[in-house]
């Protein structure tokens, strides 16, 4: 993925890349779950706050969830959708 952008988001820095993931239909929970994570791993790396393994664990699955909304569906869904356009071309066809 280029430096100018992650999954489409547009922005200077982290922060604001997260917060443009509203406008690609990321729902806002999930962008605030995110920047959330941001600001946690800002704290452990600049201020070197330890967290609990149940936190850090919280974390990477809010981050997993963020993954699979950001990347993973839409490519299931042009999946399916290709699959959905083979198959009428296929009827429309006779093969």
């Amino acid at each position: 993925m280029s430096s100018a952008t992650e999954g489409g988001a547009a922005g200077r820095n982290l922060k604001e890349k997260i917060a443009d993931l509203t406008n690609k239909g990321v729902p806002a929970d999930v962008v605030r779950d995110l920047d959330e994570a941001r600001t946690l791993g800002n704290w452990s790396l600049h201020d070197g706050l330890a967290f609990s393994y149940e936190e850090v664990d919280d974390v990477a699955s809010l981050i997993q969830e963020a993954v699979l909304i950001v990347y993973v569906q839409p490519e299931q869904r042009a999946a399916l959708r290709a699959a959905r356009q083979q198959r009428r071309d296929r009827a429309r066809t006779g093969a």
